[in-house]
């Protein structure tokens, strides 16, 4: 039997932990620093690349599963296979092939792809640009799995004499193509509903913080099972996209847990979250709405939701 193991140079992710799950290996998380510091890319991702080339050497596994981006960690994984006789799978991620600081590593992206054994895609979109490499392929989009019961988030509580606010979650890395302006001002003008905003502050801009309104809560890179609690604690969902052809992990993380999902109205996001989702513009007024819609609307969205879930189990 083959021994593998899996590569993701992130603090934490879910895909991997599924993925490992499904392919019968562990995954690793190796990351240095601060993720988003562009100024700490040069000294984090040699450290990192150092780390993961030790951790190989340890191991020794024959076939080595691998995220992308960053570009870095792929190229780690080819050196160790070509110098051990081994083999790596490619897991890539939409932002390696449409994000503009990873658009200058298609050309090599391109060219690890067509060593390795086979790469991993997304989405239809991204699975019509590495057939016209010529490589072996998959698409897996959906992971199915299971998630933790998660631990209670200390959301807000309602004031004296007024009713329980309505919680909305929003799942975020502070990357450019998240609307966080638009979801900072539907906010101003629904004090009446409380936005948890996922993912590590600090990367937050001097000025969106400015805009940030006293019912916008931002939580922080809270431990896991504290995040899950978040999520299914929550109203809804938000999980927002400047970028078409973009599949949002967070929109999995609803369909698995159950909970109404809002997104952005690209063709890509209406089609794997066809139930239980509002999709919506990426405006103030968009959003707006859509966070209205899902608070009247919460069993209906709940049960379209537990739909989608059993259809994309089914088909996966």
């Amino acid at each position: 039997m083959k021994k593998t193991t899996f590569i993701a140079w992130v603090r934490y992710d879910r895909r991997p932990d599924l993925l490992a799950e499904r392919f019968g290996t562990r995954p690793h998380y190796i990351v240095v620093g601060q993720q988003g510091r562009l100024w700490q890319a040069p000294l984090r991702y040699p450290i990192q690349a150092w780390k993961t080339w030790r951790l190989l050497r340890r191991e020794r596994p024959d076939v080595v599963y691998v995220q992308n981006p960053p570009i870095f960690a792929v190229l780690v994984a080819y050196l160790y296979a070509r110098l051990h006789g081994a083999q790596y799978v490619i897991d890539s991620h939409t932002s390696a092939f449409i994000a503009p600081r990873w658009r200058w590593a298609l050309g090599l992206t391109r060219l690890l792809a067509r060593r390795a054994l086979a790469m991993i895609v997304h989405n239809k979109s991204q699975a019509e640009i590495v057939k016209n490499w010529g490589i072996r392929y998959v698409v897996i989009g959906f992971l199915a799995g299971d998630y933790p019961p998660g631990s209670p988030y200390p959301m807000q509580a309602a004031e004296a004499g007024t009713a329980e606010p309505f919680h909305v979650a929003v799942i975020s890395t502070y990357e450019l193509d998240e609307p966080l302006d638009v979801v900072f001002e539907a906010a101003r003008q629904m004090p009446d509903v409380s936005f948890y905003v996922t993912g590590d502050s600090r990367r937050i801009t001097p000025g969106l913080l400015e805009q940030k309104p006293d019912n916008c809560h931002l939580t922080g890179f809270v431990p896991y099972d504290q995040y899950i609690g978040l999520l299914r604690q929550a109203g809804t969902i938000v999980d927002l996209t400047t970028r078409d052809h973009t599949l949002l992990m967070g929109g999995f993380e609803a369909v698995s847990l159950g909970t109404p999902l809002i997104t952005s109205d690209w063709p890509i996001l209406r089609e794997y979250f066809s139930r239980g989702t509002v999709h919506v513009p990426n405006s103030v007024e968009g959003v707006r709405q859509g966070v209205r819609y899902a608070q009247e609307h919460q069993e209906t969205l709940r049960q379209e939701m537990a739909s989608l879930k059993a259809t994309l189990e089914s088909e996966w």
